[in-house]
């Protein structure tokens, strides 16, 4: 299966997700490819966050990384921005798309969200994810990651400008990442997991 997994910053990608992803690039006959909308440049240097997300991209053995070109705290909900999106999906052919949960304290995120659900509206398979600005968060979808939650950890340290950019004195990013991952794990019943929300959802999907 192809995989699209599509953010506004770079680490949005790897805290919501990255689990389930690294759970898929064991396959190699999936092909994962990530679209970030924006460099952050708000929240760090752009070249340096660049280079984050291309590491993160390597562990995760990411086919392609597309880039937006938005500025970071101005990606809109348009026209531009559904096409922008629909030509990613036109070129990767995605089976399956990851994408925030819509209602979110981020302006980004929302319209990120919010423009994906219109580009996207032809594929099977859409699920959301949460990050720490996500809220009224529900999930219906639980993917087990106990045995990759450490690969997880080294995704979000590649992103190594972020990992104390929480905005909470004394917490780290890997800590509010395993703090979800096992709240979302107790209610999967499981150690630690990844919650989705699924706006589109086909079992036992496979792409012809």
């Amino acid at each position: 299966m192809k995989i699209l997994a599509i953010g506004s910053h770079p680490d949005d990608i790897e805290f919501g997700c990255g689990g389930t992803l690294l759970k898929f690039s064991k396959n190699p006959e999936n092909e994962i490819y990530l679209l970030v909308m924006t460099k952050g440049e708000k929240g760090g240097k752009k070249d340096v966050r660049e280079k984050e997300q291309e590491e993160s991209g390597r562990i995760l053995k990411v086919k392609k990384i597309f880039w937006g070109g938005y500025e970071d705290t101005k990606v809109p909900f348009n026209a531009e921005s559904i096409q922008r999106i629909e030509s990613v999906i036109k070129e990767v052919n995605p089976g399956l798309i990851f994408v925030f949960w819509s209602e979110d304290a981020h302006q980004d995120h929302r319209n990120t969200s919010l423009s994906t659900i219109t580009a996207a509206r032809y594929i099977r398979n859409i699920l959301f994810y949460e990050v720490p600005t996500t809220q009224n968060f529900s999930p219906n979808v639980f993917v087990d990651i106990g045995d990759v939650i450490e690969e997880k950890m080294e995704l979000l340290k590649a992103h190594d400008s972020q990992v104390y950019a929480t905005r909470i004195a004394g917490l780290s990013i890997l800590e509010s990442a395993r703090a979800t991952a096992y709240f979302r794990g107790y209610q999967g019943r499981v150690k630690f997991a990844e919650g989705f929300v699924s706006h589109r959802l086909s079992l036992f999907y496979y792409k012809e």
